[in-house]
């Protein structure tokens, strides 16, 4: 069945150029972007699914009589000529006036009713373009075109005028109600992510676990607990001395060689955030592993290798973890150069050149994967893995690894800068709530976050599917008292007549000794006609 078979009663199907004036916009030039009529004109740029965007409004040079012939009226429905996507191609638009004397350009088609209602004409062409029948007569190699010639002869469904109004009203109200609908959808990511900080917020200012320290006033305070942990890493960083002097030949005769262990870096905690009773302020560096330090990982990784190492890039880093399923491979020579990298799972992962701060802890999964030179790998020893990466990912933390990063051939953040960075610490126990309670937030949000893509998608669909309705006929009640469509258009052709001209739809003025094409009753060629008194039949609804 064709688009213009089953029509509703009262209804026609007939070509754009019998019911309105169908025109491409001017051409532009290098010798129109200068002159003494430049006009504000609109291009495809400006016409999106949401209506007008009339933030970017160029001017090109109309003299008096192009003005005429290329100035917009009130009421102006407006296509998207072409498009690289054929998805894209077709959007409409109505102009309502909103700048003054202007015009449009050839990336765009006007299409100005004589009897249509003009609001009608927008709709359909909607429905057109979101059905996909604007994609599939889109014509072109890489770039989609609908022409105004074959939107000149483009199969409209009108109804009758009284109906046509029904029509607008219903879908204006439907529309309207999706609109804000779309907003509240559109609006959740933005609102999950302030959730999100704010729970990081309430987390690293102890409010999170406020009650298992009321049930816990006895535990380790963190400063204890930091005793033992720098205690345990200088015991550690002997050992491995002396297995590497002892692997030397070498065997110290008195303890002058303890002397080149390092502390880590102090941490002035004069401007940092006042912590919780118990709670502490300390380096990333100290709670990080001396065995397997802070490091970045393969500079060169050569090319893929499908039986090669996986390797973690800035791009796997997404929602607290990496994308396994993606990641790239290189040749198991080159991770060999790069053992110092190589993850366990378990790791605290950061994105450290180009996008800054993306932070994720290295599933199981990833053991024995390496990563990316613009990744850096953070062992954390003396804290929870959760607790580190939850505190990277704070506005705090966020903030200040942006500022500290340096502009060289990329926005580069140095591993030094990374391991002085301050990180609270709280008694152990403590931590190990905040991670949980963290986790499961977080949970939560990416439940809700999941959720709204199929939302987004029926919703889409929705749209759609009310606008098929309303040109089948089956949104809003009819009514057999209305006047028929074709009634209409035959007194819109008797005026023609009368006034001597007629418009063949893509802007050129015929006589009427040579109207245009038509068959005895003006619809669609081969259409038969509708009878005058169609208008008696019955009213009904169909939805």
């Amino acid at each position: 069945m064709s688009y213009s078979d089953d029509l509703p009663p009262g209804w026609i199907s007939v070509i754009a150029s019998h019911v309105s004036e169908v025109r491409l916009g001017r051409q532009r030039s290098p010798d129109k972007v200068a002159g003494d009529y430049l006009r504000p004109y609109l291009r495809a740029a400006n016409v999106t699914w949401n209506g007008l965007e009339l933030s970017d409004i160029k001017k090109m040079n109309f003299e008096p009589r192009e003005f005429e012939t290329y100035r917009l009226h009130p009421g102006d429905v407006l296509l998207s000529e072409a498009s690289g996507s054929a998805s894209e191609v077709g959007k409409p638009a109505i102009w309502r006036g909103e700048i003054d004397g202007a015009c449009f350009q050839n990336t765009l088609i006007r299409i100005r009713s004589q009897m249509p209602l003009p609001e009608y004409l927008y709709y359909h062409f909607l429905n057109d373009a979101r059905s996909g029948r604007f994609a599939d007569a889109g014509k072109g190699i890489g770039i989609n075109h609908l022409g105004a010639d074959r939107i000149s002869n483009w199969v409209l469904r009108l109804a009758p005028l009284a109906e046509q109004h029904r029509i607008v009203n219903k879908l204006d109200e439907l529309t309207s109600r999706n609109r804000r609908a779309k907003e509240a959808l559109d609006a959740i990511p933005a609102l999950l992510e302030r959730f999100r900080q704010s729970v990081l917020a309430a987390a690293f200012r102890g409010d999170l676990t406020a009650d298992w320290r009321e049930k816990n006033p006895d535990v380790e305070p963190a400063e204890e607990l930091l005793k033992r942990i720098r205690a345990e890493r200088r015991r550690r960083w002997e050992e491995a001395e002396l297995v590497k002097m002892r692997a030397k030949g070498k065997v110290p005769g008195d303890d002058r060689w303890k002397e080149k262990y390092e502390e880590p870096a102090a941490v002035d905690a004069s401007e940092l955030l006042e912590l919780p009773e118990g709670w502490c302020w300390t380096s990333i560096d100290e709670v990080s592993s001396c065995e397997r330090p802070i490091c970045y990982g393969v500079v060169q990784p050569g090319d893929e290798d499908e039986r090669g190492v996986p390797l973690v890039r800035v791009c796997d880093l997404e929602s607290g973890t990496v994308l396994t399923s993606q990641l790239r491979t290189i040749n198991a020579t080159v991770d060999a150069e790069y053992s110092r990298s190589r993850l366990q799972g378990g790791e605290v992962l950061v994105s450290v050149v180009g996008t800054i701060g993306r932070v994720a802890v290295a599933p199981p999964d990833t053991a024995g994967a390496n990563i990316a030179r613009a990744v850096a790998r953070i062992v954390a020893d003396a804290v929870p893995a959760g607790w580190l990466a939850s505190w990277l990912s704070s506005t705090t933390m966020q903030h200040r690894l942006n500022l500290d990063a340096r502009e060289v051939a990329r926005k580069t953040l140095n591993i030094d800068t990374l391991r002085k960075c301050a990180v609270p610490v709280g008694p152990r126990g403590e931590m190990d709530v905040v991670v949980e309670r963290v986790r499961s937030l977080q949970l939560w949000t990416q439940k809700v976050e999941t959720a709204v893509h199929p939302a987004r998608a029926a919703q889409d669909l929705l749209d759609r599917a009310i606008l098929a309705k309303a040109f089948r006929g089956e949104l809003v009640p009819q009514d057999s008292n209305d006047e028929p469509a074709s009634v209409v258009l035959e007194r819109l052709r008797a005026e023609r007549e009368q006034n001597g001209k007629t418009t063949n739809g893509v802007g050129r003025r015929r006589t009427a000794a040579s109207p245009p094409p038509a068959p005895s009753d003006p619809t669609v060629p081969g259409r038969k006609p509708h009878a005058s008194r169609r208008s008696q039949a019955p009213a009904r609804s169909r939805g």
